[in-house]
């Protein structure tokens, strides 16, 4: 199975999908670290927009799929068990102890795991 061409647009639009990622990934680690570390103030609002950058990303998967043939299919379909422990925050967002046991045990490990294989499966693409 060969990696298909993409267009310069494409390659860029891929890169920045990776990126996104990554930013993401990064802005848990703050919040994660943040429980334990008070000095940490800005957790909510980072929350706030890893919550954002979910949103953008469920918004863009579907330009993702219409970029990449069957075998990346299955992978950007996965991002449901992000969204569906994103969910789980609803209602608690106040709740210090619920917040940080949903991030640390669910949301996080969810994202974490899923982007990894995102980046894994798009990284022949975005590499030159």
């Amino acid at each position: 199975m060969g990696k298909q061409q993409l267009t310069e647009e494409q390659f860029s639009f891929v890169q920045q999908y990776v990126d996104l990622l990554m930013t993401i990934e990064e802005g848990f680690v703050y919040v994660i670290n943040s429980f334990k570390d008070y000095s940490k103030t800005e957790s909510d609002q980072m929350l706030s927009d890893i919550f954002a950058a979910l949103y953008q990303v469920a918004n863009v998967n579907e330009t993702l799929q219409s970029i990449f043939a069957d075998d990346i299919q299955e992978v950007i379909g996965r991002f449901e068990t992000v969204a569906e422990q994103a969910s789980k925050l609803e209602g608690y967002f106040n709740d210090q102890q619920m917040k940080e046991k949903v991030i640390k045990e669910s949301l996080y490990p969810a994202f974490h795991a899923w982007a990894q294989e995102m980046e894994r499966v798009l990284a022949p693409y975005v590499r030159i």
